[in-house]
C-alpha cells in the first residue's frame, strides 16, 4: 500500500408553477395573512397536533423499548455484527466501553471463498439489516411504514409485546396514524407489483416526531439541557433560564402525561449519524408540521417551505372583537409565551453579534473574501434603489511578481483586513447590512451543523450569515443558484418571495444578476410575503427570487425576552451547487464519446465526415420538414404532379421550377440520411455512457470528497479510532487496541466519507477526514493498494454503523493480508475498531 498526493480532481425538473395550488392546501405556500396561513394548514402544529404526534411517539418507543438486549453476549461473529441502540433496560447508566458491547447477529454464512470476486458477490447480494419491504397489503388499517422487526432482519416477526401496543393502541393513535397514511402519495398501478425496498435512514414517525421535539443544538449534542418551556423573568438571562431544571408539568405535557418517563435526550445519543442527520433536518421543518417524506416529495427543489409558529393574529381595529366576547384564559395565554419562548430559542447556540464580533478580531477577516458590507438603497434620488457595497477594494503587494506573468493573480493582490470598529461603524450608522462569508470555517456548531446535513443530503453544504439593522435592506431582488434554508437567529425579517420567471430560469446553474423593483413587480409573481421571527425556518429551491427588509416586531407576535428587537440575524444554509444531472452528464459525456471513438468492434466514430455535408448542413440551408411539404404551395403541387406521374405527366413544366423542386428534394434527402447516420453515432456514445454510470459516480464523488467539510466527529466516535491510542480514559484502551487483530471488530468511524475508485489498475482510496474548512484548502490525500485488496475495502467502507465486520472475515487471501488493509485504514484515521475479548495472537504482522 502506497499514498499519494492528489490534487483537486477538475470538474466543471422544473416545478410545474401552473399547477402550484393544485396540490393540497394543507401544503401550500405561505402567506402573509397569519389567518389565512392557518386556515390553510400552513405554520405551526396545533396544540391537538403536538399532543397527538407525542401520543405516536410513547407508542412507538415503548414498542422499540420492547425489544430484548442481551448486553452480556460474546464472541467471534461472521461477517457482519449488528448493534441494537435504544435505552438500557435495567435503568442504570452505563459507561461507554460496556454501551459499546453490544449484541451480535450470526448472519453470515462464514464463506471467505477461495474465489475473491463469487465471494464480493456474495457479500453484496445479502441485504443489510433495517431494509423492509414497502409492499403493502390495502386490508385492514393501512400501516404507514412495516413494523420494527425483531433484531432488525427482514422476514422476522415483530416481538409479541409491539404487536399487542399496535393491536391494543387507543382511538387517538388510530386517528393519527389514518392521518399520516392519507398523506402517503398513491403508487401507480403499474408499480404495485414492484418490490420497492426502504432506505435504513427512514424511521418510525412517531419517533422521528419525538426526537424533533429536541433543539438543533441538542441534536449535534453541543447542549444536553432541556429546552425551558417558560420565559425567564425579566431580571434573569437567557442563559440562566437555560440552566432551570424542568417541571413535571412540562414532562406530563400538562394534561395527559404522554411523555412521562421518556427523555429523547437519552435516545439522541444512540441514533447512528444517518438517523441523527434526518432527525437534524426534521427538527429544522417541524414547526410546519410537514414530514420529511412530504417535503423531499413535494417541496425539495419544487416550491417554498415555511416553518414558524402558529400565533393568531389580533385585530386591533375597535368594531372588531372577539366571537361572543371570549377572552383567552390566562392559562393559555402563559401557554402560549411558553410555546413562543421555546420556539424563539430552539435556533441558540450558533451565532450572534458578540460572537460575531469576536469572529472578525480573532480570524482577520478580509473585506471582499470573508465579509462584505452592502446596502439596497437609493443613491441617485430618483426613486430607484440599488445594490451599493463598501468593501474597501484589495490592493496591489508590492515587490512581488508573479512566476506565471499573471498581475491579477490572487497572490498578488492583499485584501484588506476588516476592523471590527469600522464593520460595526457602517451597520449601526449607515444602516448597512453584514454578510458573514462561510462562518462555518471559524464556528465549531454551525461546521458540526453542516457536516451532519452533508450526510442527509449527500453533497456538499456551505453557509453565510447577515447581520440587518432595522428598517434596512442589504440586497437587491435576486435568485440563488442553490437551495437555501433560512435560520432565522434574531429579530424580524419580512421575505418576499416571487416565483422563477419562466421555465429557463427554473433550477438555474448560476445566480441571477439584481433585479430592480419595477422588473420584479413587472414580471414576476408574488407568492409568498411573511415576517419570519426568532426560531423560523424557511426554504426556497434555486431559481425563487426573493429579497428581505428588517422590520419591527409584528404587534401579534410577543415580546421574547432576553431577544433584541432592533436588528435581524439570520443563517442560511445553502446545498445543490453543481449539483444536478446536468453536472454529471458533463463528466459522463466527455469520457463516453472518448471511449467509443477508441473501439475496437466499431470504427464508425473515426469514420470521415460526408463529403460535402456542409453544403447541405447548417443554419442556411435548414428547412422546417424533411418532405417537400416545406416548399411554397405553387412548387408543391408541381412536385406531387411530378412525383405521380413520374416525370411524364402532360403539360410543359418551367425546367428553372423543375430544377429548382429537384434541389429542394435532393436537400433535404441529404439532410435525413446526414441525420439518421449521426443519430446512429450518438447512440452508440449513449449506450457507452450507460456502461460508464459508475466510472461517472466515481469521478462526481471524488469531487464531492473534495469540496465536503472535514467530519466532526462525536467523542464517541473519535474514542474508537487511532486518536484514542493517546487517551488512557478513552473506552476499550489497552495495549492490544494499538494492533489490529483477527478477531478485531472494524467498521468506517461515520458513513460515506470515503470512497473506492479503480485507477490505472490500482485499488485507489479516498477520504475526506483530513480536508480543511476552507473550501479545497487540502487536496485529496488517497491511498493506492493493490487490486486483491479491493474486496476486502468494499468490505470496510461499506460497513457503517450500527455494523462491525471482523477482520478475520474480510475477503482476501490470508489472515495476514485482511490484517494489513485494516491497519493501514486504522492508521489513517478512518477506521473505528473494538476489542471485545482477548485478542488473537496466533498471528503476527509487522
Amino acid at each position: 500500500m502506497k499514498k499519494r498526493r492528489h490534487n483537486h480532481p477538475n470538474s466543471q425538473q422544473q416545478p410545474n408553477l401552473d399547477n402550484f395550488d393544485d396540490h393540497d392546501d394543507n401544503n401550500g405556500p405561505t402567506i402573509a395573512d397569519p389567518a389565512a396561513a392557518a386556515a390553510a394548514g400552513v405554520g405551526g402544529m396545533s396544540r391537538a397536533a403536538k399532543k397527538r404526534a407525542k401520543k405516536r411517539a410513547k407508542t412507538s418507543l415503548s414498542a422499540t423499548a420492547a425489544v430484548d438486549v442481551d448486553d452480556n453476549k460474546e464472541g467471534a461473529t461472521n461477517g457482519k455484527v449488528s448493534t441494537t441502540h435504544g435505552q438500557d433496560n435495567s435503568g442504570n447508566n452505563q459507561d461507554k466501553q460496556s454501551k459499546m458491547q453490544l449484541p451480535f447477529d450470526d448472519d453470515d454464512d462464514g464463506n471467505e471463498g477461495e474465489d475473491l470476486l463469487g465471494a464480493l458477490k456474495q457479500f453484496r447480494m445479502k441485504k443489510p439489516d433495517g431494509i423492509l419491504k414497502k409492499k403493502k397489503k390495502k386490508q385492514g388499517v393501512a400501516e404507514a411504514h412495516d413494523a420494527p422487526t425483531e433484531g432488525g432482519v427482514p422476514g422476522d416477526k415483530p416481538s409479541s409485546v409491539a404487536t399487542k401496543q399496535k393491536t391494543t393502541a387507543p382511538s387517538s393513535s388510530a386517528v393519527a396514524q389514518k392521518e399520516h397514511d392519507t398523506m402517503e402519495v398513491q403508487v401507480d398501478d403499474d408499480e404495485d407489483d414492484l418490490e420497492v425496498l426502504e432506505s435504513t435512514t427512514e424511521m418510525d414517525p412517531e419517533l422521528e416526531a419525538l426526537l424533533s421535539t429536541l433543539t438543533p443544538a441538542q441534536i449535534l449534542l453541543l447542549d444536553s439541557k432541556k429546552p425551558s418551556s417558560s420565559p425567564p423573568k425579566t431580571d434573569v438571562s437567557v442563559e440562566a433560564a437555560a440552566e432551570e431544571p424542568p417541571t413535571e408539568a412540562m414532562l406530563q405535557n400538562n394534561d395527559d402525561g404522554a411523555l412521562a418517563g421518556i427523555d429523547p435526550l437519552q435516545l439522541i445519543g444512540d441514533l447512528t449519524t444517518e438517523h441523527r442527520a434526518r432527525i437534524l433536518l426534521s427538527s429544522l421543518l417541524s414547526p410546519s408540521g410537514v414530514t420529511l417524506y412530504q417535503f423531499y416529495k413535494r417541496y425539495w427543489g419544487q416550491r417554498p417551505l415555511l416553518a414558524c409558529l402558529e400565533l393568531e393574529e389580533e385585530n386591533e381595529k375597535d368594531g372588531d372583537k372577539k366571537k361572543d366576547g371570549e377572552k383567552e384564559s390566562k392559562e393559555e395565554e402563559e401557554e402560549d409565551e411558553a410555546l413562543a419562548f421555546q420556539h424563539a430559542t430552539r435556533l441558540d447556540g450558533f451565532l450572534n453579534r458578540s460572537l460575531i464580533d469576536e469572529m472578525i478580531q480573532r480570524n482577520k477577516l478580509r473585506y471582499g473574501l470573508d465579509l462584505n458590507v452592502t446596502r439596497f438603497t437609493d443613491t441617485m434620488g430618483n426613486g430607484l434603489r440599488h445594490r451599493i457595497t463598501l468593501d474597501p477594494p484589495p490592493k496591489k503587494r508590492k515587490n512581488k511578481k508573479s512566476s506565471g506573468g499573471d498581475n491579477n493573480n490572487e497572490d498578488n493582490v492583499e485584501y484588506v483586513v476588516a476592523n471590527p470598529k469600522d464593520v460595526w461603524s457602517n451597520v449601526d450608522a449607515s444602516h448597512c447590512t453584514l454578510r458573514l462569508l462561510r462562518p462555518h470555517e471559524h464556528n465549531d456548531n454551525i461546521h458540526a451543523m453542516l457536516s451532519l446535513l452533508e450526510s442527509e443530503f449527500g453533497c456538499m453544504a456551505g453557509s453565510n450569515a447577515y447581520f440587518t439593522p432595522l428598517n434596512s435592506q442589504g440586497f437587491a431582488p435576486h435568485y440563488d443558484d442553490v437551495d437555501v434554508f433560512i435560520l432565522q437567529l434574531e429579530g424580524y425579517k419580512r421575505w418576499r418571495v416571487y416565483a422563477p420567471f419562466n421555465k429557463r430560469e427554473t433550477l438555474p446553474r448560476a445566480s441571477s444578476r439584481d433585479y430592480t423593483e419595477a422588473e420584479v413587480e413587472e414580471n414576476g409573481e408574488e407568492l409568498m410575503d411573511v415576517v419570519l421571527g426568532p426560531g423560523d425556518v424557511l426554504y426556497l429551491p434555486r431559481g425563487w427570487i426573493h429579497q428581505a427588509e428588517t422590520v419591527p416586531r409584528p404587534s401579534h407576535m410577543p415580546k421574547i425576552p432576553g431577544k433584541k428587537d432592533d436588528h435581524s440575524l439570520h443563517l442560511t444554509v445553502s446545498a445543490m451547487q453543481n449539483w444536478c444531472w446536468a453536472d454529471f452528464l458533463e463528466i459522463l459525456m466527455p469520457g463516453a464519446l472518448e471511449d467509443a471513438a477508441a473501439s475496437e468492434k466499431s470504427i464508425s466514430l473515426r469514420e470521415g465526415l460526408p463529403q460535402n455535408f456542409l453544403s447541405y448542413m447548417g443554419t442556411m440551408h435548414q428547412v422546417d420538414d424533411e418532405d417537400v411539404s416545406a416548399l411554397p404551395e405553387g412548387l408543391k403541387q408541381m412536385a406531387e404532379a411530378l412525383a405521380k406521374n413520374g416525370g411524364d405527366g402532360e403539360g410543359e413544366v418551367d425546367e428553372d421550377v423543375l430544377m429548382e423542386i429537384q434541389a429542394k428534394q435532393r436537400t433535404v434527402a441529404q439532410q435525413k440520411l446526414f441525420k439518421e447516420e449521426a443519430k446512429k453515432r450518438i447512440m452508440r456514445v449513449c449506450k457507452q455512457a450507460m456502461s460508464m454510470l459508475d466510472d461517472a459516480c466515481d469521478q462526481i464523488g471524488k469531487r464531492f470528497l473534495s469540496d465536503r467539510l472535514p467530519p466532526a466527529l462525536l467523542e464517541p466516535e473519535r474514542s474508537l479510532t487511532k486518536e484514542a491510542l493517546s487517551d488512557p480514559t478513552a473506552p476499550h484502551h489497552h495495549d492490544a487496541s494499538k494492533k489490529i487483530w483477527p478477531n478485531t471488530l472494524c467498521r468506517l468511524v461515520r458513513p460515506n466519507i470515503a470512497r473506492l475508485v479503480m485507477e490505472e489498475g490500482k485499488a485507489v482510496l479516498y477520504h475526506c477526514l483530513d480536508n480543511s474548512r476552507v473550501f479545497q484548502g487540502t487536496p485529496l490525500s488517497p491511498m493506492e493498494f493493490e487490486i486483491d485488496d479491493a474486496p476486502a475495502l468494499e468490505q470496510l467502507l461499506t460497513t457503517a454503523e450500527p455494523h462491525w465486520i471482523m477482520v478475520k472475515d474480510l475477503i482476501h487471501g490470508d489472515v495476514e493480508d485482511k490484517m494489513e488493509v485494516a491497519q493501514a485504514l486504522f492508521d489513517e484515521g478512518i477506521l473505528a475498531t473494538m476489542l471485545v475479548e482477548t485478542p488473537d495472537r496466533s498471528v503476527q504482522t509487522g
